[in-house]
């Protein structure tokens, strides 16, 4: 291959993996928090899915791309298939904004249909030219071919009338410091957890308040409650590492302007996660630290139904603000 061809080759495949990084700055952010409280349709894949798929799908559109491209410019069906071929990547780039950036199912639908046009004429101007190209984006069609039947299930069944609502994501802050979600058919806000579940516990000289139960279905404690530890030094954070690592993931966090030092290390088991927490914050010129484990279930083991709930759940499920009235009420002895 020669240098020439090589960097068309590049530059094919790269032009073709920015119109997914575009789409990735919108589509990032809205998946946890808007795209979770959507109804979806049953063949609707794990959200996981999408990226390698597309990255694979990119991959193979550059490579068609640089097989036309690597043809005689002077040719005017090379210029046109390849004017063509970038007018579908910018359909492709523009449906991740308008779906996920605007929220907008019902534009990403029409959007999605004359990408599958602009698809298929690709393929036929490809074919043309080199019938390897035009080969390649077979799986690309077919793959959009089923984000538009995604794509439209995901409009009917969150448009008005349809009879499935899919409530904002806002939270409510309740007294205990936790956050409740909206849910039901007239998006009211769940019921605050009753005070009378919170303990009053002392450990090492040191008495402090804590719920008995997190009152989450998805969501469970182990070492219960938090152990409870005081250094008589200054109150200092590094942040550092990553939750997978052995020393864990060190960061800063703020909880109405109180700020705390969260270590976390996360661990996979039987379907589970769990994660070992350590809460350190200043306290009287000491520094006290919290120690403790959630296990926290894989949504992705329900059915449609525990699955939207679960993954609901981890999304209003405010762990600081429980940690931070524990620590409030903490009495120094």
């Amino acid at each position: 291959m020669r240098v020439n061809n090589l960097f068309k080759l590049i530059i094919s495949i790269g032009v073709s993996e920015l119109a997914g990084v575009i789409g990735s700055v919108f589509t990032i952010s809205a998946i946890p928090n808007w795209y979770a409280g959507l109804a979806r349709p049953a063949l609707n894949p794990p959200a996981w899915v999408f990226g390698p798929v597309w990255t694979a799908l990119y991959a193979l559109m550059g490579i068609a791309a640089f097989l036309i491209w690597r043809m005689d410019w002077e040719r005017k069906e090379v210029k046109m298939a390849l004017g063509i071929f970038g007018t579908q990547l910018f359909l492709n780039a523009i449906w991740s904004i308008i779906f996920f950036g605007l929220q907008n199912p019902g534009w990403a639908l029409v959007d999605i249909v004359l990408l599958w046009l602009a698809i298929l004429a690709t393929i036929v101007a490809f074919y043309k030219i080199s019938k390897p190209a035009a080969w390649l984006l077979v799986p690309y069609i077919l793959w959009v071919s089923f984000a538009g039947y995604l794509n439209y299930s995901i409009w009917q069944l969150n448009s008005a009338g349809s009879g499935q609502v899919a409530c904002t994501q806002e939270a409510k802050l309740c007294p205990d410091g936790s956050y409740v979600g909206r849910t039901g058919p007239k998006c009211e806000f769940t019921a605050c957890p009753s005070n009378d579940l919170w303990k009053t516990t002392t450990s090492n000289g040191v008495t402090f308040q804590y719920p008995e139960t997190l009152l989450t279905t998805y969501i469970n404690t182990q070492d219960w409650p938090p152990r409870i530890q005081v250094l008589n030094e200054p109150f200092s954070c590094t942040e550092a590492g990553l939750e997978t690592a052995r020393a864990g993931k060190t960061e800063k966090r703020l909880v109405d302007n109180r700020e705390y030092c969260r270590t976390s290390i996360v661990e996979g088991a039987a379907g589970s996660i769990y994660t070992q927490y350590a809460y350190a914050f200043p306290k009287d010129n000491k520094t006290i630290i919290f120690t403790f484990t959630t296990r926290v279930t894989q949504c992705g083991n329900y059915d449609e139904i525990q699955r939207k709930a679960c993954e609901g759940e981890r999304e209003t499920f405010d762990l600081d603000s429980v940690v931070d009235r524990m620590a409030r009420s903490i009495i120094i002895r």
